[in-house]
């Protein structure tokens, strides 16, 4: 056994880092995955990670099945959580005694690690949370996403113990030069300094990390900007009408921000930005900027777990690709596609399946009162599907919606969470059913829609500008732009014979995000009263009016 050395100089003390990911806290957890690894500065040696099995009968719970994309199956490789800590014990039993240790958020991992110690505990541990916290007391956020990207490191969107071990190592190769600075040089020196009352900080607004003379000097023009770390990865990508008053507005609120907006600025120490001659232009650069850099913080317009669909022309059947069986599309949701298919079958699963949707007498009961109150459903002379397509139709004409149908299909786990409890009686199993036969027809007017604007001109001019804007979309790439006389008339698009077939043959995500934004754009300047006019064919374009009303369906 090697006696600690209090003297050592922290960066060229050998010191154990640990991660474990669990079910929950404990008690009520169960460890899930523990990492460890030996760094000495900026070296890391013998890393390693073992799933813990879990007790008999217990399961990973949804959302931690989410977060760390642990499944059943790969528990099939777990290990008894003795043999992990005899592994783990091993290694620190080559350190100095009691190992130093260090653990982000350590009041999280040592009840388990004491837990498999079951006696003498051989860790001496520091939390690198608590540490940051004292250190940089001005910092929004002090996870160790947020640190590590603080220092200029990505961390992975799983919550594995090996990535976390390693982000943990970097973070505490940087504050250990942060420590140096505050006198803090030897282990000994380091518990003395966290045992010590922390230095009041007085402050009466948030002070963030990016510098403000960079957000103060960005142009009020339109464009695109991209939130960056240290190193020049792209944390955020967004547009903005006006750059400077767009930015500006993060560092503004003081209260109520939300925890992932505030995990973000913890990181954002820079800013690159592109100009663009209209907002328009800049939305439209947007999604295919997020697709190219995969921002973590763009939830919307990424392509992570999504795809393209294609269907029969009633939705009764679905494809990837299209088909002589399946020729109709894109549609982005393959759950609203098979609950439509299941409604048509008068089947339970038209809705939130499992214990979180209605019983079966429940669902019988409220689809009884669906077929009652709508006539189209008792037409002998239509197909199920159709009778559904038609009664969603409908309901929109009638103005049976308080929410864009799309951000239904998006929504994040808040909204599942608020699912779960639902009480679901006859009536309300009948709007639910209602609500989605709307979406379904919604969306089939709107696939037929992005497929004309495959091909298709625009020019419009912005409320505040004097000047017009043209557009020209060829094959969803936007082929042409530029400034053109305010009485100007879009173009016959070059491609605007191309057949639907061929334009649903070339239908990628980017294009279908990119045209979904175009049609998000249009609505807006409908919206502001200004002048646009569209055009999508050898036809006359649609002026304001006639596109008020094409957009008004979709």
């Amino acid at each position: 056994m090697v006696l600690a050395s209090p003297s050592e100089p922290l960066s060229q003390l050998e010191v154990l880092v640990v991660d474990c990911q669990a079910t929950a806290t404990a008690p009520r957890g169960h460890l899930l995955e523990i990492g460890w690894a030996r760094v000495l500065g900026t070296t890391i040696t013998h890393p390693h990670a073992s799933l813990i099995a879990l007790p008999d009968g217990e399961q990973i719970p949804p959302a931690v099945a989410r977060i760390t994309g642990i499944s059943e199956h790969m528990m099939r490789s777990a290990v008894d959580g003795r043999c992990a800590w005899r592994e783990l014990t091993d290694q620190a039993a080559s350190l100095t005694q009691p190992a130093p240790t260090v653990i982000h958020f350590a009041r999280f991992e040592q009840p388990f690690l004491r837990t498999l110690a079951a006696g003498v505990f051989p860790l001496d541990v520091v939390c690198t949370r608590d540490i940051a916290r004292r250190l940089l007391p001005n910092l929004p956020r002090c996870s160790l996403r947020a640190l590590a990207g603080y220092f200029g490191r990505a961390v992975g969107a799983l919550r594995r113990s090996a990535d976390h071990v390693e982000a943990t190592a970097f973070v505490w190769h940087e504050l250990v030069g942060l420590l140096d600075r505050h006198g803090v040089s030897t282990w000994g020196a380091l518990h003395d300094w966290l045992a010590g009352p922390a230095k009041p900080i007085k402050r009466r607004r948030r002070i963030w990390p990016m510098p403000r003379d960079v957000r103060l000097s960005l142009p009020t023009a339109p464009g695109i900007y991209r939130m960056l770390r240290t190193d020049g990865s792209v944390l955020y990508i967004g547009k903005a009408g006006s750059l400077h008053h767009r930015v500006n507005s993060y560092f503004r609120k003081q209260a109520g921000v939300p925890e992932r907006l505030l995990e973000m600025l913890s990181q954002a120490r820079a800013i690159s930005f592109d100009v663009t001659p209209s907002p328009l232009e800049a939305a439209l650069l947007e999604p295919d900027e997020i697709k190219r850099h995969r921002p973590p913080y763009n939830v919307a317009l990424t392509t992570a777990s999504r795809a393209l669909w294609f269907t029969s022309l009633d939705l009764s059947a679905r494809s990837r690709q299209p088909s002589p069986h399946c020729p109709f599309g894109p549609f982005a949701s393959a759950e609203t596609l098979d609950q439509f298919a299941a409604l048509a079958r008068a089947g339970r699963a038209a809705l939130t399946p499992g214990s979180r949707g209605p019983d079966d007498r429940t669902f019988t009961a409220g689809y009884d009162r669906l077929c009652a109150t709508h006539p189209e459903l008792s037409r002998v002379d239509l197909s199920d599907y159709a009778k559904l397509l038609r009664l969603g139709t409908r309901l929109w004409r009638e103005g049976r919606r308080d929410r864009d149908p799309e951000e239904d299909d998006a929504e994040d786990d808040a909204n599942d969470t608020r699912r779960g409890v639902t009480v679901w009686t006859p009536e309300f199993v009948q709007v639910s059913l209602e609500w989605l036969a709307l979406r379904a027809a919604l969306a089939r007017r709107r696939a037929i829609w992005l497929t004309r604007l495959f091909d298709s001109s625009v020019v419009w001019r912005e409320p505040v500008d004097s000047c017009a804007r043209l557009i020209v979309i060829e094959n969803s790439e936007v082929e042409l732009s530029g400034a053109v006389d305010a009485n100007a008339t879009p173009p016959i698009p070059s491609g605007c014979r191309r057949s639907m077939a061929a334009r649903r043959e070339a239908f990628t995500l980017a294009s279908f995000d990119r045209l979904r934004v175009l049609t998000t754009e249009l609505k807006r300047l409908i919206a502001a009263g200004a002048p646009v006019a569209l055009r999508l064919g050898v036809g006359p374009a649609l002026d304001e009016s006639r596109l008020a009303s094409a957009l008004w369906w979709v």
